[in-house]
């Protein structure tokens, strides 16, 4: 891939966030590396569409939540991108489950694909992230129940808010080459709601102060802030997107 624009891979880029964030990606001419696992066909698309438009795309598959597929992805990463100046790390899963229901197996499953893989993905790539010549940039997409935690998810609660201080911790030990911060989404409108009843959707809504749940467009859109110039001077940081569901 070239050295003259953007070089970004983004993990889940199939659907919700992922798909939103890789849209905006494209539109703004990045070289984009895009992974996904069941979508991977809306991947493909995209990559054809942004190739069929000048721009440089290539796509990955791999099942985050096995070890061995992350470093079969991290080393196809390896190859595409020498250089690489924005990571997105979105890629992850919520298995509502009620804590007394939960394995010890299907809590380590979570901690592997929401937290165990983004660690492992990073640090494979620091490298290309380290010649990034205009300082690259990492973004983890968390959730506001690493804040308020989940009555049915315990699991997915838990990985969320150590990707806090993940993102932290690197975030001081990375910079000032590397900058590190965090989104924090609330109820938006992507699969994880898709099961809602309009009842449950009415009380949801009626939870958050702006009175509607968000879009993934409005995540993509404080994701490609965090990955641009404009944001030099953050680093370390969690942007909230819900609504006003909590406020810090």
């Amino acid at each position: 891939m070239s050295s003259e624009v953007t070089h970004s891979l983004i993990t889940g880029a199939g659907s919700g966030i992922g798909l939103a964030t890789a849209r905006r990606f494209s539109q703004r001419g990045d070289a984009l590396g895009l992974h996904a696992l069941s979508h991977a066909s809306e991947v493909q698309a995209l990559a054809e569409a942004h190739r069929h438009a000048g721009g440089e795309a290539c796509t990955f598959r791999a099942d985050l939540s096995r070890p061995a597929e992350v470093e079969a992805f991290a080393a196809g990463a390896l190859r595409s991108f020498p250089c690489l100046d924005v990571l997105v790390l979105n890629a992850g899963a919520y298995p509502r489950r009620r804590f007394r229901e939960i394995s010890r197996e299907q809590f380590e499953e979570t901690l592997r694909l929401n937290l165990l893989a983004p660690f492992q993905i990073v640090q494979r790539l620091l490298e290309p992230l380290e010649r990034s010549p205009s300082g690259a940039r990492i973004v983890f997409v968390a959730s506001v129940l690493a804040f308020n935690g989940s009555d049915h998810g315990a699991d997915y609660a838990a990985s969320k808010a150590a990707l806090l201080g993940l993102t932290r911790s690197l975030a001081r030990e990375l910079a000032p080459r590397i900058r590190v911060n965090t989104v924090a989404p609330g109820s938006i409108d992507t699969a994880i709601l898709a099961q809602d009843t309009p009842e449950r959707r009415s009380r949801r809504e009626g939870a958050i102060p702006l009175r509607r749940v968000g879009r993934p467009e409005e995540v993509a859109a404080v994701i490609d802030f965090l990955t641009r110039e404009d944001s030099s001077y953050l680093t370390g940081t969690t942007v909230h997107v819900n609504g006003g569901l909590r406020m810090d």
